[in-house]
């Protein structure tokens, strides 16, 4: 192998040429970038198209329509007609069953057998909607917690005369309902009844979305009950109420907004519900439910002492107390909480209580006086 040569060495003119155009190079001006056009440029650009100065080519029909075929218009509104050819089976399945669970419940708080059966579901702007209500007619404004926004239920005059006929005694006879305005009295009763079917409003929502409905205000006139603008979408169901003597019409409309947020789950074609459980899980569970400790106490009686009085107890004093042994005077109390009413006694040689029969809890108390005052 032949060795490799070694690198030429520069000779001193190369090096001083190198170094002059070195130095030539550094002191050359950096040129900064320039913009495509000056602040200037730009508003004399302007200047000449407003002017007519500059000529605009116009475009050709074939351009125009060319453009349109690869960018075509946007209609906002289409979604509207979306909804309706899905027609949010979802939703529909939840409004069934709440009229099935609130024939039974109104039967029950009207003592009349009534049907409410319900009709259709329809998206359209909110201000047809109200333009196609025949008025007079009341206004419910309530809201659907979590979800945002409030649903609008209307019923009509001659529905809501017929069920504040048959709350006042009668038999929900036809009375005339053109030219006169609801009272407050009217209202608040109207009121009662919309609030004893809200919680099967709320049952029939739960295997969507669990909501918390309530009533914000009632209005006879529809210009206080807007809830969204006229133009937005409403999804808005129909329910025919017959009371026998009479029927009408109500109506429970949903902004599209509101169900926004959950539109994949309403025009889902299943749902599953209360019905379809697992026996063999619930069984396990009551199983083990049952091996759960509980604390059990009982309350004989009370009585009532003055402060000095309890200072002077002493050992062997006896407490008279405001309860008899033969009547249901003693209270059982579960983890602290009062569940069943007793009558103390002896079973062998233990101490015990015979339970007679169970107190009910505050919501069950708010429900039996509220059908007490509808009935």
């Amino acid at each position: 192998m032949q060795p490799k040569k070694p690198p030429r060495r520069l000779g001193k003119e190369e090096e001083e040429i190198k170094e002059k155009e070195a130095k030539a190079e550094a002191k050359k001006p950096k040129e900064e970038p320039r913009q495509l056009l000056t602040q200037e440029e730009v508003d004399a650009l302007l200047m000449g198209l407003r002017g007519g100065e500059i000529k605009i080519k116009e475009p050709t029909s074939e351009e125009l329509q060319r453009a349109a075929e690869k960018y075509p218009r946007y209609d906002f509104k289409k979604v509207g007609r979306f909804i309706s050819k899905m027609r949010l089976p979802a939703l529909e399945v939840i409004h069934r069953r709440f009229s099935t669970d609130a024939r039974s419940i109104l039967s029950v708080a009207l003592q009349k057998i009534m049907d409410i059966s319900m009709l259709d579901t329809t998206v359209g702007e909110f201000g047809n909607f109200i333009d196609n209500v025949p008025l007079p007619a009341l206004f419910v404004v309530i809201t659907m917690k979590p979800m945002r926004g409030f649903s609008l239920w209307v019923l009509e005059a001659p529905l809501v005369l017929a069920i504040i006929d048959i709350l006042l005694g009668g038999q929900g006879r036809a009375i005339k309902a053109e030219g006169r305005e609801f009272t407050r009295i009217e209202q608040r009763l109207i009121r009662r009844v919309l609030s004893t079917i809200l919680k099967s409003y709320q049952t029939a929502w739960e295997p969507v979305i669990r909501i918390y409905p309530e009533i914000v205000r009632v209005e006879s006139h529809p210009q206080f009950a807007t809830i969204v603008p006229e133009s937005d979408l409403v999804v808005y169901t129909r329910y025919d109420v017959d009371l026998g003597m009479i029927s009408g019409k109500m109506y429970v409309a949903i902004p599209y907004s509101t169900l926004e947020p959950i539109k994949s789950q309403l025009q889902a074609g299943y749902q599953p519900t209360s019905l379809e459980i697992d026996r063999k899980w619930v069984e396990r569970l009551v199983e083990q439910l049952k091996a759960c400790p509980v604390s059990a106490t009982v309350e004989l009686g009370r009585v009532k002492l003055t402060l000095e009085e309890l200072l002077k107890l002493k050992k062997g004093d006896v407490l008279v107390l405001n309860s008899s042994p033969y009547e249901e005077s003693a209270v059982v109390y579960i983890q602290n909480i009062p569940k069943f009413w007793g009558i103390p006694g002896v079973s062998g040689e233990k101490k015990s209580i015979f339970v007679t029969k169970l107190i009910p809890s505050r919501d069950e108390k708010k429900l039996d006086i509220l059908r007490r005052l509808l009935v």
